[in-house]
Protein backbone atom coordinates (compact mmCIF):
# COMPACT_ATOMS: atom_id res chain seq x y z
CA UNK A 1 0.00 0.00 0.00
CA UNK A 2 1.19 4.00 -0.61
CA UNK A 3 2.21 6.30 1.50
CA UNK A 4 -0.15 8.69 3.18
CA UNK A 5 -0.30 11.50 1.00
CA UNK A 6 -0.08 14.07 3.49
CA UNK A 7 3.68 13.42 5.19
CA UNK A 8 6.00 15.92 4.63
CA UNK A 9 9.00 13.74 4.81
CA UNK A 10 7.93 10.65 3.41
CA UNK A 11 11.96 9.67 3.15
CA UNK A 12 12.79 9.85 6.73
CA UNK A 13 9.21 8.72 8.38
CA UNK A 14 9.13 6.61 10.85
CA UNK A 15 6.28 5.35 12.60
CA UNK A 16 7.56 4.46 15.89
CA UNK A 17 10.41 6.16 17.39
CA UNK A 18 11.30 3.78 20.48
CA UNK A 19 13.52 1.28 19.27
CA UNK A 20 13.06 -1.56 21.82
CA UNK A 21 16.28 -3.06 20.45
CA UNK A 22 18.44 -0.93 22.34
CA UNK A 23 16.08 -0.01 25.01
CA UNK A 24 16.65 -3.15 27.12
CA UNK A 25 14.22 -1.89 30.04
CA UNK A 26 11.55 -0.73 27.80
CA UNK A 27 11.59 -4.09 26.05
CA UNK A 28 11.30 -6.17 28.30
CA UNK A 29 8.40 -3.88 29.83
CA UNK A 30 6.79 -4.19 26.50
CA UNK A 31 7.07 -7.73 26.15
CA UNK A 32 5.72 -8.47 29.57
CA UNK A 33 2.47 -6.32 28.82
CA UNK A 34 1.83 -7.96 25.45
CA UNK A 35 2.18 -11.26 27.85
CA UNK A 36 0.19 -10.19 30.50
CA UNK A 37 -2.65 -9.07 27.88
CA UNK A 38 -3.27 -12.36 26.25
CA UNK A 39 -5.70 -14.08 29.09
CA UNK A 40 -7.79 -10.86 28.95
CA UNK A 41 -7.51 -11.02 25.00
CA UNK A 42 -8.72 -14.65 25.13
CA UNK A 43 -11.23 -14.07 27.72
CA UNK A 44 -13.17 -11.47 25.51
CA UNK A 45 -12.41 -14.04 22.11
CA UNK A 46 -14.29 -16.96 24.54
CA UNK A 47 -17.44 -14.45 24.78
CA UNK A 48 -17.26 -13.00 21.12
CA UNK A 49 -20.09 -13.96 18.60
CA UNK A 50 -17.69 -16.42 16.68
CA UNK A 51 -15.74 -17.97 19.47
CA UNK A 52 -12.78 -20.10 18.48
CA UNK A 53 -12.69 -23.51 19.79
CA UNK A 54 -10.58 -23.71 23.01
CA UNK A 55 -8.17 -25.82 21.05
CA UNK A 56 -7.43 -23.05 18.76
CA UNK A 57 -7.04 -20.26 21.37
CA UNK A 58 -4.56 -22.96 23.50
CA UNK A 59 -2.57 -23.15 20.12
CA UNK A 60 -2.85 -19.29 20.13
CA UNK A 61 -1.27 -18.49 23.37
CA UNK A 62 1.33 -21.40 22.96
CA UNK A 63 2.84 -19.58 19.65
CA UNK A 64 2.56 -16.30 20.57
CA UNK A 65 4.09 -16.82 24.45
CA UNK A 66 6.61 -18.81 22.74
CA UNK A 67 7.53 -15.55 20.21
CA UNK A 68 7.82 -13.06 23.01
CA UNK A 69 10.13 -15.39 25.01
CA UNK A 70 12.16 -15.18 21.60
CA UNK A 71 12.04 -12.01 21.70
CA UNK A 72 13.17 -11.66 25.18
CA UNK A 73 16.42 -13.62 24.31
CA UNK A 74 16.83 -12.69 20.77
CA UNK A 75 15.29 -9.39 19.83
CA UNK A 76 17.55 -9.59 16.50
CA UNK A 77 14.87 -11.76 14.89
CA UNK A 78 12.41 -8.58 14.66
CA UNK A 79 13.70 -5.96 12.79
CA UNK A 80 12.55 -3.72 14.06
CA UNK A 81 11.44 -3.83 16.74
CA UNK A 82 8.95 -1.49 18.13
CA UNK A 83 5.22 -1.23 19.59
CA UNK A 84 4.08 -1.48 16.60
CA UNK A 85 6.42 -4.77 15.48
CA UNK A 86 4.39 -6.25 18.84
CA UNK A 87 1.81 -5.50 17.77
CA UNK A 88 1.48 -6.50 14.05
CA UNK A 89 3.35 -9.43 15.23
CA UNK A 90 0.04 -10.21 17.79
CA UNK A 91 -2.40 -9.59 14.75
CA UNK A 92 -1.26 -11.91 12.08
CA UNK A 93 -0.84 -14.38 14.87
CA UNK A 94 -3.96 -14.10 16.02
CA UNK A 95 -5.70 -14.38 12.14
CA UNK A 96 -2.94 -17.41 11.82
CA UNK A 97 -5.13 -19.22 14.39
CA UNK A 98 -8.39 -18.30 13.70
CA UNK A 99 -9.25 -15.70 16.63
CA UNK A 100 -11.32 -13.20 14.16
CA UNK A 101 -12.78 -10.60 16.41
CA UNK A 102 -12.29 -11.34 20.17
CA UNK A 103 -14.33 -7.87 21.16
CA UNK A 104 -17.28 -7.77 18.66
CA UNK A 105 -19.29 -8.23 21.05
CA UNK A 106 -18.34 -5.62 22.86
CA UNK A 107 -17.64 -3.50 21.03
CA UNK A 108 -21.43 -3.13 19.86
CA UNK A 109 -22.44 -2.97 23.09
CA UNK A 110 -20.42 0.07 23.95
CA UNK A 111 -21.45 1.27 20.68
CA UNK A 112 -25.36 0.85 21.20
CA UNK A 113 -24.79 2.26 24.85
CA UNK A 114 -23.09 5.67 23.46
CA UNK A 115 -25.68 6.20 21.03
CA UNK A 116 -28.51 5.96 23.07
CA UNK A 117 -26.72 9.09 25.28
CA UNK A 118 -25.91 10.83 21.30
CA UNK A 119 -28.69 12.97 21.42
CA UNK A 120 -28.18 14.56 25.01
CA UNK A 121 -24.83 15.26 24.22
CA UNK A 122 -25.71 16.81 21.02
CA UNK A 123 -28.47 18.77 22.34
CA UNK A 124 -26.16 20.20 24.97
CA UNK A 125 -23.33 21.40 22.31
CA UNK A 126 -25.97 22.89 20.25
CA UNK A 127 -26.94 25.48 23.29
CA UNK A 128 -22.95 25.82 24.27
CA UNK A 129 -21.82 29.42 23.83
CA UNK A 130 -20.02 29.90 20.72
CA UNK A 131 -16.82 30.65 23.28
CA UNK A 132 -16.92 27.66 24.93
CA UNK A 133 -17.75 25.50 22.40
CA UNK A 134 -14.16 23.89 20.87
CA UNK A 135 -13.12 23.05 23.89
CA UNK A 136 -16.08 21.46 25.01
CA UNK A 137 -16.26 19.02 21.85
CA UNK A 138 -12.41 18.20 22.99
CA UNK A 139 -13.26 17.31 26.48
CA UNK A 140 -15.70 14.93 25.07
CA UNK A 141 -13.05 13.48 22.53
CA UNK A 142 -10.48 13.21 25.57
CA UNK A 143 -13.23 11.64 28.02
CA UNK A 144 -13.93 9.13 25.21
CA UNK A 145 -10.38 8.09 24.31
CA UNK A 146 -10.42 6.54 28.00
CA UNK A 147 -12.48 3.33 26.73
CA UNK A 148 -9.14 1.45 25.81
CA UNK A 149 -9.31 -2.42 26.33
CA UNK A 150 -5.40 -2.96 25.38
CA UNK A 151 -4.17 -0.79 28.50
CA UNK A 152 -4.27 -2.68 31.48
CA UNK A 153 -5.19 0.00 33.84
CA UNK A 154 -8.33 0.71 31.85
CA UNK A 155 -8.98 -2.79 30.73
CA UNK A 156 -8.79 -3.55 34.81
CA UNK A 157 -11.37 -0.45 34.97
CA UNK A 158 -13.79 -2.14 32.63
CA UNK A 159 -14.09 -5.29 34.68
CA UNK A 160 -15.06 -3.88 37.23
CA UNK A 161 -18.10 -2.27 35.97
CA UNK A 162 -17.74 -0.61 32.66
CA UNK A 163 -15.84 3.11 32.05
CA UNK A 164 -18.23 5.90 32.02
CA UNK A 165 -18.07 8.63 29.76
CA UNK A 166 -19.97 11.16 31.70
CA UNK A 167 -17.86 10.16 34.75
CA UNK A 168 -14.97 10.60 32.74
CA UNK A 169 -15.43 14.17 31.51
CA UNK A 170 -15.80 15.75 35.07
CA UNK A 171 -12.71 14.03 35.90
CA UNK A 172 -10.81 15.37 33.38
CA UNK A 173 -9.63 18.53 35.58
CA UNK A 174 -8.64 22.24 34.44
CA UNK A 175 -6.46 23.47 32.08
CA UNK A 176 -3.59 23.37 31.22
CA UNK A 177 -2.81 19.52 30.64
CA UNK A 178 0.14 17.66 29.89
CA UNK A 179 0.65 19.14 26.24
CA UNK A 180 -2.07 21.73 25.85
CA UNK A 181 -1.91 23.70 22.27
CA UNK A 182 -5.87 23.70 22.48
CA UNK A 183 -5.99 27.51 22.36
CA UNK A 184 -4.46 27.15 18.65
CA UNK A 185 -7.01 24.81 18.24
CA UNK A 186 -9.58 26.89 18.87
CA UNK A 187 -8.43 29.77 17.47
CA UNK A 188 -8.40 28.06 14.48
CA UNK A 189 -12.04 25.98 14.49
CA UNK A 190 -14.03 29.05 16.60
CA UNK A 191 -17.69 28.88 14.84
CA UNK A 192 -17.00 32.49 13.69
CA UNK A 193 -13.79 31.62 11.43
CA UNK A 194 -12.88 28.11 11.19
CA UNK A 195 -10.14 27.99 8.65
CA UNK A 196 -10.22 24.28 7.10
CA UNK A 197 -12.00 23.28 4.16
CA UNK A 198 -11.46 19.61 4.56
CA UNK A 199 -10.23 17.50 7.38
CA UNK A 200 -9.10 13.84 7.92
CA UNK A 201 -9.43 12.26 11.22
CA UNK A 202 -8.33 8.94 12.32
CA UNK A 203 -10.53 7.63 14.83
CA UNK A 204 -10.22 4.87 17.67
CA UNK A 205 -12.01 3.05 19.99
CA UNK A 206 -15.53 2.08 19.13
CA UNK A 207 -18.10 3.23 21.76
CA UNK A 208 -18.23 6.66 23.76
CA UNK A 209 -14.71 7.23 22.46
CA UNK A 210 -15.98 7.26 18.47
CA UNK A 211 -19.61 8.28 19.04
CA UNK A 212 -19.70 11.07 21.73
CA UNK A 213 -16.44 12.29 21.06
CA UNK A 214 -14.92 12.03 17.69
CA UNK A 215 -19.11 12.20 15.76
CA UNK A 216 -20.36 15.45 17.43
CA UNK A 217 -17.02 16.87 16.18
CA UNK A 218 -17.12 16.03 13.00
CA UNK A 219 -20.67 17.12 12.54
CA UNK A 220 -19.78 20.67 14.10
CA UNK A 221 -16.91 21.04 11.59
CA UNK A 222 -19.11 19.65 8.68
CA UNK A 223 -21.73 22.23 9.88
CA UNK A 224 -19.27 25.24 9.64
CA UNK A 225 -18.50 24.33 6.22
CA UNK A 226 -15.38 21.88 6.72
CA UNK A 227 -16.01 17.90 5.05
CA UNK A 228 -14.56 15.61 6.91
CA UNK A 229 -13.14 12.35 6.33
CA UNK A 230 -13.61 9.43 9.46
CA UNK A 231 -10.74 7.29 9.02
CA UNK A 232 -10.86 3.76 10.74
CA UNK A 233 -9.04 0.22 10.37
CA UNK A 234 -10.18 -2.01 8.18
CA UNK A 235 -9.64 -5.22 10.25
CA UNK A 236 -10.31 -5.44 14.09
CA UNK A 237 -7.64 -4.83 16.46
CA UNK A 238 -8.91 -4.97 20.27
CA UNK A 239 -11.53 -2.13 20.87
CA UNK A 240 -10.85 -0.08 18.14
CA UNK A 241 -13.37 0.40 15.77
CA UNK A 242 -13.13 -0.61 12.34
CA UNK A 243 -14.81 1.43 8.73
CA UNK A 244 -17.70 -1.61 8.87
CA UNK A 245 -18.66 -0.34 12.72
CA UNK A 246 -17.94 3.01 11.90
CA UNK A 247 -20.08 3.07 8.71
CA UNK A 248 -23.27 1.20 11.16
CA UNK A 249 -22.99 3.65 13.69
CA UNK A 250 -22.96 6.41 11.26
CA UNK A 251 -25.88 5.26 9.64
CA UNK A 252 -27.74 4.64 13.24
CA UNK A 253 -26.71 8.21 14.80
CA UNK A 254 -27.88 10.02 11.59
CA UNK A 255 -31.09 8.51 12.66
CA UNK A 256 -31.85 10.47 15.00
CA UNK A 257 -30.20 13.76 14.48
CA UNK A 258 -31.63 15.72 11.72
CA UNK A 259 -27.67 17.50 11.26
CA UNK A 260 -25.91 14.46 11.19
CA UNK A 261 -28.36 13.32 8.43
CA UNK A 262 -27.86 16.07 5.83
CA UNK A 263 -23.70 16.16 6.17
CA UNK A 264 -23.83 12.31 5.59
CA UNK A 265 -26.15 12.54 2.61
CA UNK A 266 -24.42 15.84 1.37
CA UNK A 267 -21.01 13.50 1.92
CA UNK A 268 -19.56 16.04 4.05
CA UNK A 269 -18.84 13.47 6.71
CA UNK A 270 -17.87 10.44 4.93
CA UNK A 271 -15.19 7.15 5.44
CA UNK A 272 -12.48 5.34 4.80
CA UNK A 273 -10.90 2.54 5.41
CA UNK A 274 -7.24 2.92 6.54
CA UNK A 275 -6.25 -0.88 5.83
CA UNK A 276 -5.06 -1.07 9.10
CA UNK A 277 -5.20 -3.99 11.88
CA UNK A 278 -3.67 -2.90 14.80
CA UNK A 279 -3.80 -0.52 17.45
CA UNK A 280 -1.06 1.63 16.21
CA UNK A 281 -0.61 2.91 12.52
CA UNK A 282 2.09 3.20 10.14
CA UNK A 283 1.53 6.21 7.45
CA UNK A 284 3.95 4.64 5.22
CA UNK A 285 1.19 1.83 4.28
CA UNK A 286 -2.21 3.05 4.27
CA UNK A 287 -5.17 2.31 1.23
CA UNK A 288 -5.19 4.12 -2.00
CA UNK A 289 -8.83 4.60 -1.10
CA UNK A 290 -7.84 6.45 2.31
CA UNK A 291 -4.77 9.12 0.16
CA UNK A 292 -8.16 9.88 -2.29
CA UNK A 293 -9.88 10.70 0.41
CA UNK A 294 -7.20 13.17 2.39
CA UNK A 295 -5.48 14.35 -1.46
CA UNK A 296 -7.15 17.71 -0.70
CA UNK A 297 -7.55 17.99 3.48
CA UNK A 298 -5.91 20.78 4.93
CA UNK A 299 -6.24 19.55 8.31
CA UNK A 300 -5.01 16.22 9.72
CA UNK A 301 -6.26 14.99 12.75
CA UNK A 302 -4.79 11.87 15.20
CA UNK A 303 -6.55 10.35 17.96
CA UNK A 304 -5.27 7.91 20.71
CA UNK A 305 -2.53 6.77 22.18
CA UNK A 306 -1.70 4.50 19.70
CA UNK A 307 -1.85 6.33 16.17
CA UNK A 308 -1.31 9.90 17.97
CA UNK A 309 1.70 9.18 20.33
CA UNK A 310 3.09 5.79 20.40
CA UNK A 311 3.02 6.07 16.49
CA UNK A 312 3.36 9.38 14.48
CA UNK A 313 3.66 11.45 17.50
CA UNK A 314 7.23 13.36 15.71
CA UNK A 315 5.84 12.93 11.90
CA UNK A 316 5.88 16.10 9.81
CA UNK A 317 2.50 16.86 7.53
CA UNK A 318 2.54 19.37 4.79
CA UNK A 319 -1.07 20.69 6.28
CA UNK A 320 -1.57 21.60 9.69
CA UNK A 321 -2.07 18.73 12.27
CA UNK A 322 -3.84 17.69 15.79
CA UNK A 323 -2.63 15.32 18.12
CA UNK A 324 -4.96 14.30 20.82
CA UNK A 325 -4.87 11.37 23.34
CA UNK A 326 -5.12 10.43 27.10
CA UNK A 327 -2.05 8.68 28.72
CA UNK A 328 -3.41 5.20 29.47
CA UNK A 329 0.20 3.47 29.60
CA UNK A 330 2.71 3.49 32.46
CA UNK A 331 5.34 2.95 30.31
CA UNK A 332 4.93 5.78 28.34
CA UNK A 333 4.39 8.15 31.49
CA UNK A 334 7.83 7.18 32.20
CA UNK A 335 8.92 7.46 28.58
CA UNK A 336 7.11 11.29 27.73
CA UNK A 337 7.68 12.40 31.84
CA UNK A 338 3.77 12.67 32.49
CA UNK A 339 1.40 10.81 34.31
CA UNK A 340 -1.03 8.08 33.90
CA UNK A 341 -4.52 9.49 32.05
CA UNK A 342 -2.47 13.01 31.54
CA UNK A 343 -3.95 14.27 28.45
CA UNK A 344 -2.64 15.73 24.88
CA UNK A 345 -3.91 18.47 22.60
CA UNK A 346 -1.11 19.19 20.22
CA UNK A 347 -1.43 21.64 17.26
CA UNK A 348 1.41 21.35 14.55
CA UNK A 349 1.44 23.88 11.59
CA UNK A 350 1.88 22.32 7.83
CA UNK A 351 5.51 21.51 7.91
CA UNK A 352 6.80 22.13 11.24
CA UNK A 353 9.02 19.98 13.21
CA UNK A 354 7.96 18.61 16.09
CA UNK A 355 9.85 18.58 19.00
CA UNK A 356 9.48 16.43 22.42
CA UNK A 357 7.82 18.06 25.16
CA UNK A 358 9.02 19.65 28.16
Amino acid sequence: MPQFCKLADPQSYQACDWDLRTDLEGRAAWIDIFDEHTESLLEHARTSDYPPSETAMAAYREAFLEVLNRLRREHEIAEPLDIYVLCKIRADMMREYGLGDPYDRVKRTENLAALGHLPGVLAKLDAEPDDRLVETLFRGILAGNKFDLGAKETVDQHSRGGINFFETLDQLGDRPWFVDELDAVIERLRPAGLRYRRAIYFVDNAGGDVVLGALPLARYLASHGCAVVLAANDAPSLNDVTVGELNDVLALAADGDDALARTLASRRISSTGTGCDCPLIDLADVTAECNTAAEDCDLVILEGMGRAVETNYFARFTCDAIHLAMIKNRELTKRLGCRLFDLIVRFTPGGATVFPPP
